[in-house]
């Protein structure tokens, strides 16, 4: 099997365009690779056979832009074809091809192709948007970038971003104010690089990852004499560098910078130390982190895209440990997703329609195999670091309950892929091996207080999905409140239910939770401004053990809003084992519709008296379904 590289056909002095690799040429994982990657690994090997897969594609993709981009007028009468930009890093990849395959490998370049050429192939038949054009445009820039880093010869006018000019990979240069045009020259000469415009002129610097006057390079996040070295750019530049929207350029200041430094030289040993899952092969996966604005002290958000290969999205962490988790988590869902362009693993499995353990909202298949592979090597990973030498207890208790939480996720979600996929062979082979790892993991011994706390917070999410996203039959919701109201019979089965769009309600306990084992100090912090995190009195009670005060409080918050998903599951969590705590597991959506159509007819019940009736009369019909 073979590992087939694509090169840059048609440079200045070449023999003209090819749009695509040459016939026959193509990708082919070989199987050892292909195994360790199903286990949740990939050495440096695996992961060279993807970023070349990722190269090649993302050629192709830049072949058909320029194609679709010269079809119509440039955006500016000084830019040139595209055609020009091709030649460029053909002349560029000639001098020096890993220059070429830095630029192209840019998270942020792939997410501005893909959502370019999408943009260009789908407009209306008077042509793209102004704009889209503009968007396009950026290929000089990427051909410049390209040209700077093989340090070859050239000239290359470029669209401006914002009031400078935004080189993908190298950094941003500001420009003399007021240029009279909305593009600028980049070059390399004899004499060094620069970029000029009408307002005048900002040299290069000869080392383009340092600042110089007018000229912010991108900074690296480095943690100095571990091995892996691990070194993603800080990415706080490129207007592509969020898959979802467009960012202004928004340099962060030092201060900033030197936090995220300092998280990174203590997160990035403790994925380099562990072996679990190959930290080469990690390394190799994590290009350029994206800082987003801080969203909730107790809330940490991750987020990576098919289309951006090594790329993540991650406001800061408070501890190096949940830097540590995220950059496992994304460079997971990085080889996952490359690996799934090489190979067929399942037929459709796009429909949003499944719940998943990890996730408010229900999921499609693919996005279940996404995060099964990607929780396996967290629960990996939080295993392997109880075995760090001089980790305290608190750590390894955060580590017992997150190991614990993450691998009976995977095993949930795992089982809904059984089910529900449709599997190619391939595919069928790497849920095989992905179970095998599941199943060393599975045998790792925690403490009872950290599997209860695991189950607990499993419990949780899936209540809190099925009142949230779940609504019962009306008609058959509304037969189980008359016997209820009436003394009748029970029906002979629980209501049907279908999913709903509601709104998402965040898994809060859990976080708390988590707090709390991990850091207890300040667990109690929080708690003394409990509004900070949208968490109520009755969540901290429940989170801190006072089932009794969660319970009463969980009743006053359903009295004030009957529809609260959170409140009726922290309800169930607070009750002791029985009936009523039964039920509210299983069929929280049916409790609920029951309490909230008695209240309405003026004949309300106690919802954990509800809750126990409910059950006694499904016990009764021995209720099917």
């Amino acid at each position: 099997m073979s590992d087939a590289g694509t090169t840059l056909p048609g440079g200045r002095n070449g023999a003209g365009p090819d749009p695509c690799p040459a016939p026959g040429a193509r990708h082919l994982l070989r199987g050892g690779h292909f195994l360790q990657l199903a286990q949740g690994g990939g050495g440096r090997d695996a992961v060279a056979a993807l970023r070349s897969a990722q190269r090649s594609r993302r050629l192709v993709l830049l072949r058909a832009l320029v194609e679709s981009a010269d079809r119509y007028a440039p955006w500016h009468a000084s830019l040139p074809a595209a055609q020009e930009a091709w030649a460029l890093l053909a002349d560029a990849e000639t001098a020096d091809r890993e220059a070429v395959e830095s630029v192209l490998l840019h998270p942020s370049v792939g997410s501005w192709l893909s959502r370019t050429l999408r943009e260009l192939r789908t407009e209306a038949d008077a042509g793209p948007a102004p704009a889209v054009l503009g968007d396009a445009a950026r290929v000089h820039a990427l051909a410049a970038a390209a040209a700077l880093r093989a340090r070859v010869p050239f000239r290359a006018v470029v669209p401006l971003t914002e009031r400078g000019v935004l080189l993908p990979s190298l950094g941003y240069a500001t420009l003399p104010p007021n240029p009279a045009d909305p593009v600028a020259e980049v070059f390399r000469d004899h004499g060094g690089s620069g970029v000029r415009c009408s307002s005048g002129t900002v040299p290069l610097p000869a080392d383009l990852t340092r600042d110089a006057p007018g000229w912010w390079a991108l900074r690296r996040l480095r943690a100095p004499g571990v091995e892996p070295a691990g070194a993603p750019l800080l990415d706080d530049l490129d207007p592509w560098r969020h898959f979802l929207r467009r960012l202004p350029v928004a340099r962060l200041d030092e201060d900033e910078t030197r936090r995220w430094r300092r998280l990174y030289e203590d997160a990035w040993p403790l994925v380099a130390e562990q072996r679990r899952i190959d930290p080469e092969g990690l390394a190799d996966c994590l290009l350029a982190v994206t800082p987003l604005p801080d969203r909730s002290p107790a809330e940490v958000f991750s987020g990576s895209d098919p289309e951006a290969f090594g790329g993540l999205l991650l406001t800061r962490p408070a501890r190096p440990v949940d830097l540590a988790v995220a950059l496992v988590h994304e460079a997971q869902h990085s080889k996952l997703s490359t690996l799934m362009d090489l190979v067929a693993l399942m037929r459709g499995g796009r429909e949003e329609t499944h719940y998943a353990p990890w996730r408010a909202d229900p999921r499609p298949l693919r996005g279940m195999l996404h995060g099964v592979y990607a929780f396996l090597g967290v629960a990996a990973f939080w295993f392997a670091l109880r075995e760090r030498p001089g980790t305290t207890d608190a750590e390894r208790a955060a580590a017992d309950f997150e190991g614990a939480l993450r691998r009976g996720q995977v095993e949930e979600g795992l089982g809904t892929l059984w089910a529900h996929a449709v599997l190619t062979h391939a595919g069928e082979r790497f849920l095989r091996v992905m179970e095998g790892t599941l199943a060393a993991v599975l045998k790792e011994t925690v403490p009872a207080a950290a599997a209860l706390a695991a189950e607990e917070a499993r419990d949780d999410h899936r209540m809190v999905f099925r009142l949230s996203q779940l609504r019962c039959a009306g008609a058959q919701a509304e037969a189980w409140a008359d016997a209820l109201a009436d003394g009748t019979p029970a029906p002979p089965a629980f209501p049907d239910v279908m999913l709903r769009t509601g709104p998402l309600t965040p898994d809060v306990r859990t976080r708390l939770v988590r707090i709390r084992i991990g850091d207890r100090e300040r667990f109690e912090g929080l708690r003394a401004d409990p509004g900070s995190v949208g968490a109520s009195p009755a969540d901290y009670a429940w989170a801190a053990g006072d089932r009794d005060a969660a319970q009463a409080g969980y009743r006053r918050l359903i009295a004030e809003n009957p529809a609260d998903p959170a409140a009726w599951a922290g309800l169930a969590l607070s009750l002791p084992e029985g009936r009523a705590r039964g039920i509210l597991l299983h069929r929280p959506e049916l409790v609920a519709a029951v309490y909230r159509s008695l209240l309405l007819r003026g004949r309300p019940r106690p919802p954990h008296t509800l809750a126990a009736l409910i059950a006694e009369a499904a016990d009764r019909g021995a209720t099917a379904g």
